[in-house]
């Protein structure tokens, strides 16, 4: 039997891979790695994994019957797998359900949801950013407006943006602004507003008004950047 801290993570493109381990970089598990459904079998033969994220869209065997295999084999029908979909087709979701996949995300992944969804799974999957307090000023677009704030919590994943909030959870910001590391590194990225501080509602009370914002869509370059910023 493989390690019980094991999790497999297939998709052919190796944006999503490093994407995907990057997000899983907290949890105390091997993270193994396949490109395609037929190495994906293998290694889940060989190292038993104790959850599997699969892609749907793939070439020659597709994630829908990739893992009819898996749930066909009496050694792997047991393991926890979530399928990958994408937004623009939403029939990957009952198409996923037909074959008995355990859970579905969507493309664009979002950090938060991955790892809760897999935490389901498996306890060990670690939610937790590292985060460093700083104060960096930050430009962002809302609602095809410019505006200037602060960020005060950066981590990997996202910020505590201070301002004067008029958004409301769940709409997106365009984030302008420089790593706090030796080159100054500037990057642009989209943020989801995940919770809001503000005269009705304070979510962290010791918080100034302002936003939590979660990052999507992170572009390869600006993902290296953020690690290497937080020495990951």
């Amino acid at each position: 039997m493989g390690s019980p801290l094991c999790i497999l993570i297939v998709d052919d493109s190796a944006f999503f891979l490093k994407l995907e381990e990057q997000f899983l970089r907290n949890t105390p598990a091997t993270v193994l790695t396949a490109d395609n459904a037929e190495v994906a079998y293998r290694l889940a033969k060989e190292k038993r994994p104790s959850l599997v994220y699969m892609d749907i869209d793939m070439p020659e065997v597709d994630g829908f019957e990739s893992c009819r295999q898996f749930k066909r084999d009496a050694e792997l029908r047991d393991i926890p797998l979530i399928l990958i979909g994408d937004r623009e087709n939403p029939e990957h979701e009952s198409a996923a359900k037909a074959v008995n996949c355990d859970a579905y995300l969507m493309k664009p992944l979002d950090r938060r949801y991955f790892l809760e969804l897999g935490h389901q799974f498996l306890i060990s999957i670690d939610r937790r950013e590292s985060r460093r307090d700083c104060e960096i000023t930050v430009y962002f677009t809302c609602r095809g407006r410019r505006n200037q704030g602060y960020c005060m919590d950066l981590s990997s994943g996202g910020m505590f943006l201070k301002c004067q909030p008029s958004a409301l959870k769940g709409e997106n910001l365009l984030l302008k602004f420089n790593l706090p590391d030796a080159d100054n590194t500037a990057v642009e990225v989209t943020g989801r507003i995940a919770w809001v501080n503000n005269h009705e509602q304070s979510i962290k009370t010791a918080y100034p008004f302002g936003y939590g914002v979660e990052f999507v869509n992170i572009s390869d370059d600006v993902g290296v950047a953020l690690r290497r910023c937080f020495g990951t």
